[in-house]
């Protein structure tokens, strides 16, 4: 987002005691969610501005393609098994024969290939199994943090392949930790500044944060006025929606 603030956002209030700033909220976090496995959205089970919780269901895939993968892997790994087991009573068998002076060595060599086929074919299922379990997952959108949903890109019976779009099926945000943005200019930009103390002003209530973000590259605004970013990140219980107005105080 390019960061435009009035003229107003440079005055400030700077004693011994504080440096006062005009500044704007910004989610601390935004996360662009997509599916991990191509299929037909079966559901969307939130709307934008529904809170959620870590691990709740967004959007679920039509898993029917992928449960069947799952069922077939699983049987085709318990097939093999008892293959995997027999030739490795074989080998067992043959060794001691061999032992005896009783069999071949080609005879051995026989049995340890086929054991290194049944043990090959086994893995190889165990390996589509696991990949059946992975598709299966993520044929579910699940929130990976406590937030709030920003907005929903996606409809029920619609084709969603992530190897064509990259386009985000949910947009969520932390919106818990926040950030008020503000710009400062030259004479008020110091390294000090970094990890003070600070709070946040949104209407009547006040938030406890501290600096967490100085920019080094100088911002041009409207009028020529050089400027720098400044971040200061507070937790809140409430949701505050981005791009609110805020004044922001630090702590010298």
């Amino acid at each position: 987002m390019k960061l435009i603030l009035p003229l107003i956002s440079l005055l400030y209030f700077s004693t011994s005691q504080a440096l006062t700033l005009n500044g704007f909220t910004s989610f601390g976090s935004v996360l662009e969610l997509n599916a991990r496995v191509s299929g037909i959205v079966q559901s969307v089970t939130v709307k934008s501005g529904q809170r959620v919780q870590k691990g709740d269901v967004l959007i679920k895939l039509d898993v029917t393609p992928y449960q069947a993968r799952l069922d077939r892997a699983l049987a085709v790994e318990k097939s093999l098994l008892p293959l995997v087991q027999t030739a490795q009573l074989e080998l067992e068998r043959a060794e001691e024969l061999y032992d005896r002076d009783s069999l071949s060595q080609v005879s051995l060599k026989n049995a340890e290939n086929i054991l290194a086929e049944a043990e090959g074919n086994y893995q190889a299922a165990v390996a589509d199994k696991v990949l059946a379990e992975f598709q299966l997952k993520h044929a579910v959108i699940a929130s990976p943090v406590n937030g709030r949903v920003l907005q929903v890109h996606t409809n029920v019976a619609q084709y969603v392949d992530p190897a064509v779009s990259l386009n985000s099926m949910i947009t969520l945000v932390n919106s818990w930790n926040m950030k008020a943005v503000a710009l400062i200019n030259s004479e008020q930009w110091s390294d000090y500044l970094l990890n003070k103390k600070a709070t946040v002003q949104f209407g009547k209530r006040n938030f406890s944060g501290k600096v967490s973000y100085l920019g080094y590259k100088r911002i041009k605004q409207n009028g020529g006025l050089p400027a720098y970013e400044i971040h200061v990140s507070f937790e809140t219980d409430e949701f505050i929606p981005a791009e609110m107005p805020v004044t922001i105080n630090i702590k010298e």
